[in-house]
């Protein structure tokens, strides 16, 4: 029997909001996407161009980006060193057995050996012992090992501290194999380019993976090609969406996206009910209102004063709302956080001189206090010390 809307739809959210899905520790979310297998493969091959991998002991979606993004990776990761030692740290279980244990030293004598500058490795320094913590946790988290003696987190705090892992039953899955001889490319370009050319990826399962996997996708000089198949396909690719995701597909003049109607626990999403997101929405409003001219894709160009003018009168027309840390910022500090904030979500981008340009994609936001709570803000001189959720506040979207 064919699967469902309704179980096409859990089940690619299931796996594109996840890396992988463990039988051993979730069966009960193992099992049913076992049972729709076929028609999962048929959907996230032939609409995504992705590959759908199906283990005993595991169901793992590839996702693979079309092109690679300044916020995409690890989020616990801080610093390149923590890529870096997380490639060393993989290359040497890929070495061991299934269930082989190691101790943590152990596994530091082989990094000074993989490490490409090993040079700047230095164990004593608290970074570097704390970026191979960082990258434990993560492969600890994604069960790629596991922890049987000792506390990874105490490594930070001496380089003589012993904790003892074991390889887990997953690991030798995590990266993906290629036929090709991978060493004989210079750097991650070839490898990308090598990635576009077997693929010869169709321009249909270009746009269903980039609406998927980013948070817009912008109208350019380079994707027209792209931008006439969103348009001439727009009914095909909202129905799609509609009936398999929980996601509405919205196409204006400059800007692609996928948004959601509800609040969806397992997932991330812009505005959240934190003071950051609400700061952002506010400083849509504000620049709605100005004066400043879009170019021909809908990017407002402003100098790095600019954009420090804008969000210090932005701070003075709304920090009382803010939260401690931004109410407490100075505009300088407060630019810096508000665009780190912003280009998460694909709003704004910084060139080299710190000029910024606000991408079409932030005027889909707009937000302001409703008048009660501007009162409120009035008759005080400061807000307590709890940060302010946005509860009280305004949070809306419209549409251009």
């Amino acid at each position: 029997m064919p699967a469902s809307n309704e179980e096409i739809r859990e089940g690619l959210s299931i796996l594109f909001e996840n890396f992988w899905i463990i039988r051993e520790t979730d069966k009960d979310v193992y099992h049913p996407l076992l049972r729709i297998e076929n028609d999962l493969k048929r959907v996230t091959q032939r609409i995504f161009g992705l590959r759908l991998i199906v283990h005993a002991k595991f169901i793992k979606l590839e996702k693979i980006p079309f092109e690679s993004q300044d916020w995409m990776g690890i989020t616990t990761f801080n610093e390149p060193m923590d890529y870096a030692l997380f490639a060393c740290a993989m290359a040497y279980t890929e070495d061991k057995s299934e269930g082989e244990a190691f101790l943590i030293n152990e596994l530091v004598d082989e990094l000074d050996l993989f490490y490409p500058e090993r040079d700047l490795l230095d164990w004593t320094n608290f970074n570097h012992r704390k970026s191979l913590v960082r990258v434990l946790n993560v492969m600890t988290d994604m069960q790629l090992i596991d922890t049987i003696e000792g506390k990874t987190d105490d490594f930070a705090t001496s380089e003589s501290i012993e904790v003892l892992y074991k390889v887990s039953p997953y690991s030798k899955y995590f990266m993906r194999s290629y036929p090709e001889d991978i060493t004989q490319f210079q750097d991650w370009r070839d490898l990308v380019q090598m990635e576009r050319e077997r693929a010869d990826e169709e321009t249909s399962t270009v746009a269903f993976r980039r609406l998927m996997m980013e948070p817009a996708i912008l109208r350019t000089e380079e994707n027209d090609r792209l931008i006439y198949y969103l348009r001439n396909q727009q009914q095909y690719i909202s129905s799609f969406f509609e009936k398999n995701t929980p996601y509405t597909f919205e196409l204006t003049k400059d800007v692609a996206m996928l948004t959601l109607e509800e609040r969806l626990k397992q997932q991330t999403y812009f505005p959240m009910l934190k003071s950051a997101d609400e700061s952002l929405l506010q400083l849509a409003e504000m620049i709605r209102e100005s004066d400043y001219a879009p170019d021909a894709y809908g990017c407002i160009h402003l100098s790095k004063n600019q954009w420090l003018a804008l969000i210090g009168q932005h701070a003075t027309q709304n920090r009382k709302g803010w939260s401690k840390e931004y109410r407490e910022s100075a505009d300088k500090k407060l630019a810096r956080l508000m665009l780190e904030n912003g280009s998460k979500w694909r709003f704004f981008t910084e060139d080299g001189d710190g000029n910024v340009t606000i991408l079409p994609t932030f005027a889909r936001n707009t937000g302001k206090y409703p008048q009660d709570f501007l009162h409120k803000l009035l008759e005080q001189d400061d807000l307590p010390e709890e940060e302010f959720d946005g509860d009280e506040g305004d949070s809306s979207e419209q549409n251009e």
